[in-house]
């Protein structure tokens, strides 16, 4: 007899109960995947202008496209251009090149996108001229960010090879940044001509936010190169003649201090710490003590108290002239030993510090990177030129 006016308890109520619990339980769940699904698919940002080659071609219509890279890239593979803001590699973590092999620059290795990557002269490109410019990226999940970074395929780039990491050349590294929405930088595009491929990484900081990189190919075009974006330097920094100092011995007498602010073209020279140097081509901002290699914008013409080269043989010279490689090797090993102390990765260092490493001299110009050393050690790490500028030799 039930004294408690209770219903009796059956097989089927306790049976029912916990079922449906898990039932509810299960409805949450797949709620919850599905908002984060969708989160997910909103994140995270692209190039959109100049536009990059996964917007061109979304926007071209990822089912039906009518421009002919496009439909060959579609043939290929190119379910990503869904989700343009998604190419992404997570965990990367600064080591780029670790995770996305050469000839995928552009599809980051991901199947879906494989057809970023083909080799072709008819990606929709941007006319673009040399100097300054605005890229934008539109972040549509923002972002702590280590730093945004753009480089550009060097001179006479084949279109006819997969792009590879050693086929591009650092321009801009933005530094550390807040969440942002619109992420516009102020790129100096070096001289180039024809079609080239600036290649962009928005680095998520991975102390405050997460490892993740994302990845854009954005097609431009030169041109003839003739052009450029920024207003003609003054008349105080033109072309000086390599005899006008010859009766005093000093060959850069009659020349002005380099000025990172001026604008330089081809066959103008500047003194910069206590050398000579002659622009090879149109340039603003590069320094000339790290920008005097072969492949560099300007021609090392010698010490200012040395024997001048004459202006008809310096003129002549081309970026990847061996004459130009032997002027400028043969003066830095003709400097004596060094008294700087030995360089130590991680160490801290301010602007103007000198060290020692790998045989050479080395001055910090900018302590920030100087200190975090890797990629940026003097003369070993990939991007040590965006830290420190070569004085001398030390042998």
């Amino acid at each position: 007899m039930n004294t408690n006016n209770q219903q009796p308890v059956t097989t089927k109520a306790i049976l029912f109960k916990p079922l449906k619990n898990i039932m509810t339980f299960a409805a949450i769940m797949t709620s919850t995947v599905a908002l984060f699904s969708t989160v997910d698919a909103q994140a995270h940002g692209y190039v959109s202008s100049p536009k990059s080659r996964v917007i061109q071609c979304k926007e071209d219509g990822v089912e039906n496209p009518t421009l002919p890279a496009c439909i060959a890239a579609k043939a290929a593979g190119n379910g990503g251009l869904y989700t343009p803001q998604e190419v992404a590699v997570g965990g990367v973590r600064d080591d780029h090149r670790d995770f996305i092999p050469d000839g995928k620059l552009c599809s980051v290795g991901r199947s879906n996108l494989a057809g970023m990557d083909l080799n072709r002269t008819d990606w929709p490109a941007t006319s673009v001229n040399p100097g300054l410019m605005n890229f934008v990226w539109t972040n549509t999940a923002a972002h702590k960010t280590t730093y945004f970074r753009y480089y550009i395929t060097r001179e006479g780039h084949d279109f006819s090879h997969p792009l590879r990491w050693d086929d591009l050349e650092l321009i801009h590294d933005s530094g550390f940044a807040d969440q942002e929405a619109v992420s516009t930088h102020n790129v100096n595009l070096p001289y180039r001509t024809g079609r080239h491929v600036v290649y962009s990484i928005w680095q998520r900081d991975w102390v405050r936010d997460a490892a993740e990189g994302f990845y854009q190919c954005i097609d431009v075009d030169f041109g003839n190169g003739g052009g450029n974006n920024s207003s003609s330097s003054t008349s105080s920094s033109s072309s000086v003649s390599s005899s006008s100092s010859s009766d005093s011995g000093d060959t850069c007498a009659a020349l002005t201090d380099w000025d990172s602010d001026s604008v330089y073209t081809g066959s103008m020279q500047v003194r910069h710490i206590d050398k000579r140097y002659q622009a090879k081509w149109w340039t603003q901002g590069a320094n000339p003590v790290s920008n005097s290699d072969s492949n560099g914008v300007w021609l090392d013409l010698g010490a200012c108290g040395g024997t001048p080269i004459s202006s008809s043989s310096s003129s002549s010279v081309s970026s990847t002239s061996s004459s130009a490689t032997s002027s400028s090797s043969s003066f830095v090993s003709s400097t004596g030993n060094c008294t700087s102390a030995n360089y130590i990765d991680g160490s801290t260092y301010a602007n103007g510090a000198l060290v020692q490493n790998g045989g050479n001299e080395y001055s910090c110009t900018v302590g920030g990177w100087c200190t975090v050393g890797g990629p940026y050690a003097p003369g070993t790490g990939w991007a040590w030129n965006n830290a420190w500028a070569l004085v001398r030799s030390c042998n």
